[in-house]
């Protein structure tokens, strides 16, 4: 044990020395989710876009100006941006594609309203929007329904006005007796509309199984995480090919030290630096991406058996790689493929039913489904399967893949 430690602080003092390839791979999942954010991570308030909106008031009256404030009004103001123009600079400008729709109100549109006759509106939309003017569809016809709801009901007394305009004599009797008119007629609707005796409750349904919102990156991170976590731990397992290269395990053969205390070494020092090294993306990701990861204790343990189960998987590997070239393009291609079935490029749960069944059985998949569940905060009777899992798995890939390591690098030095 005692020359296992010694092996282990020598390998994570010469890498602390030169960390640049294990920060290099550390900083790219974060790169990743940064850039992933941008594209797909909305913000979290979502507004419309003002709707450019232009009005010819061909008519020119106290109605069609009427017509047009209603635009203006409370939130509607937000969202519509009005312009009056003449109708040839409106029609320029809808060819151009510079508003969302054109509203015309023709001439006669007063009178028209005073003699209680139909009268049309003009709505031009424009047809390279989709939503927009669909938009002002709806506000345009919802606001005609109010006029004319409101000139139905005050009809009586709009004639008596036009009446005392026709014959320009405004009587104070009469005046005074249609205000007092107009003021009842307001009372009498006033309780059904002042507040509406019917109102609007929204809820959204949810699943009673519904998992907790992810951001995106929070969906990112461990993902890319994981699979960067496979090329980290295996920065230290390349230097057992490069020491037999050297014939650094040759002298070990002759000295009190041990091949498998060697090997060992090796896995504990990859978890160790595959630990740190998550550590560091976590606290990053809470830093910059303001990522809840649940319960820190838990999180801990599972940090942990991740990298345990990372690194003895990365030992077993070992025992059939014979030089660092076999190294390189055998290790990197099994960490991809594992990587692409096991969820950190595709989302697993788009796979179908074959490839999900062969998806569970990469380290990925598990590491991935650990991160999820605690971000999400679920129970730990969830947790706990995965967590023994990837120990036992950690376990068995460490003592398999010393075992046969240990014998294969002693037969090759004897070669």
């Amino acid at each position: 044990m005692k020359n296992l430690l010694l092996l282990a602080r020598k390998d994570f003092i010469r890498k602390w020395r030169n960390p640049i390839v294990i920060i290099g791979f550390t900083l790219i999942p974060i790169v990743f989710a940064f850039i992933f954010g941008l594209i797909f991570g909305p913000s979290q308030e979502k507004t419309l876009p003002r709707i450019s909106v232009l009005a010819v008031d061909e008519d020119q009256s106290f109605f069609s100006e009427f017509f047009l404030s209603s635009f203006k009004q409370g939130e509607l103001n937000k969202i519509i941006d009005l312009k009056k123009v003449d109708k040839e600079q409106g029609l320029k400008l809808m060819n151009k594609g510079k508003a969302s729709a054109l509203l015309i109100i023709p001439q006669k549109f007063g009178e028209k309203i005073w003699e209680g006759q139909p009268v049309e509106i003009s709505l031009l939309k424009n047809p390279s929007e989709q939503f927009l003017p669909q938009i002002v569809e709806e506000i345009c016809d919802i606001s005609s329904l109010l006029f004319s709801s409101l000139f139905s009901v005050f009809s009586d007394e709009l004639g008596t006005i036009k009446k005392f305009i026709d014959e320009g004599n405004f009587p104070d009797r009469q005046i005074s007796s249609l205000s007092v008119q107009i003021k009842r007629r307001i009372e009498s609707i006033s309780k059904y509309v002042f507040p509406p005796i019917i109102s609007l409750k929204q809820k959204t349904i949810k699943e009673e199984e519904e998992e907790s919102p992810l951001s995106v990156q929070a969906y990112i991170l461990p993902a890319i995480a994981v699979m960067f976590l496979l090329f980290i731990c295996n920065v230290v397992f390349e230097d057992i090919l490069r020491e037999k290269k050297m014939g650094t395990l040759l002298r070990m053969t002759v000295s009190p030290l041990k091949i498998s205390d060697f090997i060992w070494s090796k896995t504990l020092i990859s978890a160790i630096i595959g630990i740190l090294c998550t550590l560091i993306l976590i606290a990053l990701g809470r830093i910059i991406f303001s990522i809840h990861w649940g319960n820190p204790v838990l999180l801990f343990f599972i940090v942990i058996c991740l990298n345990f189960m990372i690194a003895g998987f990365i030992s077993f590997l070992y025992t059939f790689i014979r030089t660092e070239q076999q190294a390189g393009a055998v290790l990197s291609s099994v960490f991809i493929v594992m990587s692409l079935l096991g969820g950190s490029m595709v989302p697993a749960e788009s796979f179908p039913p074959f490839i999900l069944n062969i998806s569970k059985l990469t380290l990925n998949y598990w590491g991935i489904q650990a991160f999820r569940k605690a971000t999400t905060d679920a129970p730990f009777r969830e947790i706990f399967p995965i967590l023994l899992g990837m120990i036992l798995a950690g376990i068995f890939f460490s003592t398999v893949g010393s075992y046969f390591l240990n014998k294969s690098l002693k037969k090759g030095l004897l070669k």
